[in-house]
């Protein structure tokens, strides 16, 4: 395994590592407010898992590769 391939790996992890952390907490970090609830930002928290999730996951094919 290169390096490349496991920095690659290592912040796929760590960026659903956060999404599930974000998940646990039922919030997530909102750019000039901090930390809201997804009861007090239902669509940002719900961007922010796609974005993570999806991310991450592009993150996982490209490095199998």
């Amino acid at each position: 395994m290169e390096t490349a391939q496991i920095v690659n790996f290592a912040i796929a992890a760590f960026l659903l590592l956060f999404a599930g952390f974000c998940w646990v907490k039922q919030g997530s970090l909102v750019k000039g407010k901090g930390w809201l609830s997804r009861a007090e930002a239902p669509k940002m928290f719900w961007v922010n898992m796609v974005v993570l999730v999806v991310i991450a996951a592009y993150m996982l094919v490209v490095g199998i590769r």
